[in-house]
């Protein structure tokens, strides 16, 4: 194959017949260019077929950029902490450029606590974002139109908005999601007549807009394929531990023909250790829950949780970081929607399960 001999700036300006700063001004896309000098350029790029060394491009320029991220607060042990890690494994690959990255942290049950860390991030004036997941709508769109107001371009994690615009967006189709849980959950029941559904709580609610998509997948995939099957929600909230505890004493006692359970979040351990530590001789219950925490991986590895649903969330976090990278700093182009994979963990391919 016949390699292409190396375009400069200078070729290209005498076969357009332009200064080699109209040239540069045309390919970094600034303005007090011409008109007819702009198509004489655009028609040498093309006769040439000039690729752009846009990493190259973006050094020269010497920039600083500040990124930002805003995630829920997470423990050590969590989805978010590996999403976060995620992140900073991504943007420490650019460290050839002057560049930074700076997580705020939010209470994913607490508005206020959203907006207030929106406030201090817009202060900060990062060049680009990265967005988790907040359940009240007005709060992200006000955001986001503070966001766009300052042409700061920004990428979403874990729950996609239609109605928004972002770069792209990193996670899972919720309701195909949800419709998956439902499907393996039902095969594992059999001609069950009950179902229980664990809901994790804070100010009433779910965390976030992923988690009661996922539900609705997955009431509509029961209704359709198991209709006499009933779902018992169980709330428990997050900010009573002892609370918690007594309710789930209560629900397996008053409900011992209960045999199948499943939660839309990362906390399925909490009732697996439940079972192991309260009540140990209460019947086996099939538990499947999502991502593949330790605490989560421990409870499957001690026969409490059957199934757990992973969704690489360092890989997550890694991809979409690269991705409002190379869109804000190398002026690549993105596309919109990457779905990631919706996979099933069991205690026979436990250990080659990896993120």
């Amino acid at each position: 194959m016949e390699i292409q001999p190396k375009i400069r700036i200078k070729d290209i300006a005498e076969m357009a017949g332009v200064s080699v700063g109209t040239v540069d001004r045309v390919l970094h896309g600034r303005q007090n260019v011409s008109k007819l000098s702009l198509e004489k350029v655009e028609k040498v790029l093309e006769e040439i077929n000039y690729i752009p060394n846009h990493y190259a491009s973006a050094l020269a320029s010497n920039k600083t950029y500040n990124f930002a991220a805003i995630l829920p607060m997470h423990e050590e042990d969590s989805y978010w902490a590996r999403v976060e890690l995620g992140l900073r494994e991504s943007a420490s690959r650019y460290n050839d450029f002057k560049m930074s990255l700076k997580v705020f942290s939010y209470d994913p049950f607490n508005d206020d606590s959203f907006e207030l860390q929106c406030r201090q991030l817009l202060a900060y004036n990062p060049c680009a974002v990265v967005i988790g997941p907040i359940f009240n709508h007005k709060a992200m769109i006000k955001f986001t139109e503070k966001l766009e107001k300052k042409d700061i371009p920004y990428s979403l994690l874990d729950s996609y908005w239609p109605d928004l615009n972002p770069v792209t967006f990193y996670g899972q189709d919720a309701r195909s999601s949800g419709a998956f849980s439902a499907r393996i959950i039902l095969m594992a029941a059999g001609n069950a007549k009950k179902i229980a559904l664990f809901k994790m709580l804070g100010e009433g609610r779910v965390a976030s807009r992923q988690q009661l998509e996922r539900e609705k997948g997955f009431r509509d995939y029961v209704a359709e394929h198991s209709p006499k099957t009933e779902i018992i929600d169980l709330n428990l909230y997050v900010y009573d531990k002892e609370g918690m505890k007594d309710s789930l004493r209560q629900f397996f006692t008053d409900n011992k023909d209960i045999k199948y359970g499943l939660s839309f979040n990362s906390s399925i351990h909490v009732i697996g250790n439940f079972l192991k530590e309260e009540m140990p001789k209460h019947p086996h219950i099939t538990l499947l829950g999502y991502d593949a925490i330790d605490s989560n991986i421990q409870c499957m590895r001690d026969g409490y949780v059957d199934f757990l649903v992973g969704q690489h969330p360092q890989h997550q976090g890694r991809n979409c970081f690269r991705s409002i990278f190379n869109y804000k700093v190398l002026r690549m182009k993105q596309n919109l929607l990457h779905y990631v994979g919706i996979d099933l963990i069991m205690p026979e391919n436990l250990d080659f399960y990896k993120d």
